[in-house]
């Protein structure tokens, strides 16, 4: 059975950990690189962002984030063709590098420092690489890359920008809520049962944000600024 679309397409808690940790936008340019559905866009123009670019190559998840955020800016491409002017403050990539051919990310991190202004930020989550996240993904299985800080780290200082601060969040009911979401989504094509008190649990593993990982870590965020000599390579 195929599953719907739209199935999954709600603010979580990993969600929220997220727009907090993006802090202020207000009169900020934004990128957002892997759109999805538009959660993102919605919530930089609740913080009264200048303007908000939503890139994909999904048509379909376009359309539902048009639907989201109807004044943001989306465009359909791949994220190695950006428009790099440097004008950007924030750009995002959230859950976004873990999808990418492992060969694409350092040029696509080329490209986001070549977009971003000199004094602006990128803010990067991906699935921490704990033993137990690892594992109770269902998604690395079939390539869905995990990473540590160091990795990372060493990623972004190769693409030109230098980590300013790292957070963790999520724990088990993130993960238990992930492999419940996988199966009702593609198996039932339907909503998985108890969202509501799963969700409940979810938001407490996100907050506070911590400054360590856990083993049971599922989200490490990362906000990184341009360097200022990119052209030297990285440690």
């Amino acid at each position: 059975m195929k599953a719907r679309k739209d199935i999954g397409n709600s603010l979580t808690g990993r969600h929220l950990f997220l727009c907090e940790l993006a802090g202020a936008l207000a009169g900020e340019k934004v990128l957002d690189l892997g759109c999805g559905f538009g959660w993102f866009e919605e919530h930089a123009l609740g913080r009264g962002c200048a303007s908000v670019v939503g890139v994909d190559t999904d048509e379909v998840r376009l359309e539902c984030a048009r639907r989201q955020a109807p004044d943001a800016s989306f465009i359909r491409g791949d994220a190695t063709a950006l428009p790099v002017d440097g004008s950007y403050k924030v750009i995002a990539m959230f859950d976004f590098l873990e999808h990418l051919p492992r060969d694409l990310v350092p040029e696509v991190l080329r490209n986001a420092a070549a977009a971003l202004d000199e004094e602006g930020r990128l803010l990067v989550s991906v699935p921490y690489r704990g033993l137990v996240s690892t594992l109770l993904d269902p998604a690395f299985y079939f390539g869905h890359r995990h990473y540590t800080v160091a990795n990372l780290s060493a990623l972004l200082e190769k693409g030109g920008f230098s980590v300013r601060r790292v957070m963790y969040g999520g724990g088990m009911w993130e993960h238990l809520s992930m492999i419940l979401l996988y199966v009702f989504k593609w198996v039932f094509a339907r909503e998985m049962p108890f969202e509501a008190f799963l969700e409940k649990k979810r938001r407490a593993e996100y907050l506070p944000p911590r400054l360590s990982p856990r083993s049971t870590s599922a989200t490490m965020f990362t906000e990184a600024a341009k360097r200022r000599d990119p052209g030297r390579p990285g440690r």
